[in-house]
Protein backbone atom coordinates (compact mmCIF):
# COMPACT_ATOMS: atom_id res chain seq x y z
CA UNK A 1 0.00 0.00 0.00
CA UNK A 2 2.85 2.24 0.70
CA UNK A 3 5.11 1.56 -1.93
CA UNK A 4 1.55 2.20 -4.42
CA UNK A 5 0.94 5.65 -2.77
CA UNK A 6 4.80 6.40 -3.50
CA UNK A 7 4.60 5.44 -7.15
CA UNK A 8 1.68 6.93 -7.20
CA UNK A 9 3.11 10.61 -5.37
CA UNK A 10 6.22 10.38 -7.81
CA UNK A 11 4.00 10.17 -10.76
CA UNK A 12 1.93 13.35 -9.67
CA UNK A 13 5.18 15.02 -8.83
CA UNK A 14 6.39 14.47 -12.31
CA UNK A 15 2.80 15.15 -13.99
CA UNK A 16 3.56 18.26 -12.23
CA UNK A 17 6.29 19.32 -14.05
CA UNK A 18 5.28 19.54 -17.34
CA UNK A 19 4.18 22.55 -18.74
CA UNK A 20 2.83 24.60 -22.42
CA UNK A 21 6.83 24.89 -23.31
CA UNK A 22 6.68 24.36 -26.77
CA UNK A 23 9.57 21.87 -28.06
CA UNK A 24 9.44 23.81 -31.20
CA UNK A 25 10.52 27.17 -32.32
CA UNK A 26 7.35 29.61 -33.47
CA UNK A 27 8.00 31.91 -36.24
CA UNK A 28 6.65 34.54 -38.12
CA UNK A 29 7.59 36.94 -40.60
CA UNK A 30 8.81 40.33 -39.64
CA UNK A 31 8.73 39.66 -36.05
CA UNK A 32 12.08 39.87 -34.05
CA UNK A 33 13.63 37.85 -30.92
CA UNK A 34 11.89 40.34 -28.44
CA UNK A 35 8.37 40.19 -30.00
CA UNK A 36 8.56 36.61 -30.21
CA UNK A 37 9.84 36.42 -26.56
CA UNK A 38 6.70 38.94 -25.42
CA UNK A 39 4.29 36.76 -27.58
CA UNK A 40 5.08 33.53 -26.01
CA UNK A 41 4.50 34.99 -22.54
CA UNK A 42 1.70 36.77 -23.11
CA UNK A 43 0.10 33.59 -24.68
CA UNK A 44 1.64 31.55 -21.67
CA UNK A 45 0.23 33.55 -18.96
CA UNK A 46 -2.83 33.34 -20.78
CA UNK A 47 -2.99 29.60 -21.40
CA UNK A 48 -1.97 29.32 -17.58
CA UNK A 49 -5.05 31.43 -16.38
CA UNK A 50 -7.58 29.86 -18.17
CA UNK A 51 -6.08 25.79 -17.90
CA UNK A 52 -6.58 26.49 -13.99
CA UNK A 53 -9.94 27.91 -14.16
CA UNK A 54 -11.21 24.79 -16.54
CA UNK A 55 -9.19 22.49 -14.35
CA UNK A 56 -8.78 24.07 -10.78
CA UNK A 57 -6.13 22.95 -8.38
CA UNK A 58 -8.27 21.37 -5.65
CA UNK A 59 -7.41 19.31 -2.59
CA UNK A 60 -9.98 16.68 -3.94
CA UNK A 61 -12.96 14.84 -2.75
CA UNK A 62 -13.40 14.30 1.15
CA UNK A 63 -14.89 10.97 1.20
CA UNK A 64 -12.07 9.88 -1.34
CA UNK A 65 -9.19 7.36 -0.10
CA UNK A 66 -5.59 8.61 -0.01
CA UNK A 67 -4.68 6.32 -3.52
CA UNK A 68 -8.08 8.20 -5.29
CA UNK A 69 -7.23 11.65 -4.18
CA UNK A 70 -4.15 11.22 -5.79
CA UNK A 71 -5.51 9.24 -8.90
CA UNK A 72 -7.73 12.13 -9.25
CA UNK A 73 -5.15 15.27 -8.95
CA UNK A 74 -3.30 13.11 -11.25
CA UNK A 75 -5.97 13.10 -13.91
CA UNK A 76 -7.03 16.91 -13.26
CA UNK A 77 -3.30 17.81 -13.81
CA UNK A 78 -2.80 15.53 -16.83
CA UNK A 79 -6.29 17.68 -18.24
CA UNK A 80 -4.85 21.04 -17.12
CA UNK A 81 -1.80 20.21 -19.22
CA UNK A 82 -3.64 19.58 -22.26
CA UNK A 83 -5.74 22.20 -21.90
CA UNK A 84 -2.91 24.81 -21.38
CA UNK A 85 -0.90 23.36 -24.46
CA UNK A 86 -3.82 23.80 -26.65
CA UNK A 87 -4.93 27.19 -25.79
CA UNK A 88 -1.17 28.24 -26.28
CA UNK A 89 -0.97 26.80 -29.08
CA UNK A 90 -3.91 28.81 -30.48
CA UNK A 91 -2.97 31.78 -29.06
CA UNK A 92 0.40 32.18 -31.12
CA UNK A 93 -1.26 30.65 -34.30
CA UNK A 94 -4.11 33.54 -33.14
CA UNK A 95 -0.98 35.90 -33.24
CA UNK A 96 0.06 34.72 -36.68
CA UNK A 97 2.70 32.48 -35.67
CA UNK A 98 3.48 28.82 -37.05
CA UNK A 99 5.77 25.82 -36.15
Amino acid sequence: MTRTLIVLALSFGLAACGGAAPSQTWKKAGAGDATIASDTALCRAAAQQQASRLYPHTSGNPGMSGAGMISAQQAANTDRNSAEIEIFNDCMQGKGYAR
